[in-house]
């Protein structure tokens, strides 16, 4: 698995060259966005997932209002000692305008922990289907999104708002946004021999990052962030966390 990040961090710093000036201007259906970026926690919808620093990079191709990708996670911190879980998540999906402010959005994921035992939460792979919809107008951002596990048989709401505030002297923005979420599973340990664990908590978080344009086609991303959680199953992450991104994000 380690393999896979250093590949992708060669797309993303390979693509950080200038395009053409012809590539750049035509108007073309089909991009390809690469990111490479480090994160002092992993925190994935309220719950740290990992303990300590981790690199994320991933790859994405889309043709029109259809999209596929690939998003990977690979610890840097050893925890007692051991090597933590690596993941990997294979997606897909079709986002479609409704109106001028309004898009709405399907997508598929497969969470795939490679390393992970029948014991670990969640299990080696779970699949999830999701519907998002989105309100943008004059930097304002707010959605509504709702995912179902088949594994886990879980249901998770979520409700965002954000806003950009540009700083074209500079060239950049902040960007910032809040979000709540709730989650229920009634079988939070898939591949374990034992009785199904019905369980549920709520979680809320806010995220600012400043994205800076290095190249017409490359973006460097700082970002804070912070998550707490509620109701939270005593096997899983407890408490409030803060943490920060850094990436490079390269599209073509």
């Amino acid at each position: 698995m380690k393999k896979i990040a250093i590949l992708l961090a060669a797309l993303a710093g390979l693509t950080t060259l200038s395009t053409p000036a012809s590539a750049q201007q035509s108007a073309s259906s089909y991009s390809v966005t690469t990111d490479f970026s480090y994160t002092s926690q992993y925190v994935f919808r309220g719950i740290q997932r990992v303990r300590g620093d981790a690199f994320t990079p991933s790859l994405e191709g889309s043709i029109d209002n259809l999209y596929l990708g690939l998003w990977t996670m690979q610890p840097i911190t050893r925890y007692q000692g051991e090597s933590q879980n690596n993941e990997l998540d294979i997606y897909a999906g079709y986002k479609q305008k409704l109106t001028r402010t309004l898009s709405a959005e399907v997508v598929g994921t497969c969470y795939w922990y490679p390393e992970a035992s029948a014991l670990d939460p969640w299990g080696k792979k779970t699949y999830e289907l999701g519907a998002r919809l989105t309100y943008a107008s004059r930097g304002v951002t707010a959605s509504v999104s709702a995912h179902y596990d088949f594994r886990l048989q879980s249901i998770t709401g979520v409700a965002l708002v954000g806003y950009s505030y540009p700083i074209a002297k500079l060239g950049t923005s902040i960007d910032a946004d809040i979000y709540a979420g709730t989650v229920g599973g009634k079988n939070w340990t898939p591949d374990a021999p034992a009785p199904k664990i019905r369980e549920s908590y709520n979680y809320y978080g806010f995220d600012v990052s400043v994205p800076y344009h290095i190249t017409a086609n490359a973006t460097l991303s700082a970002g804070l962030h912070y998550a707490t959680n509620q109701n939270t199953p005593d096997a899983l992450s407890l408490g409030n966390k803060l943490w920060f991104t850094l990436g490079v994000t390269t599209r073509f």
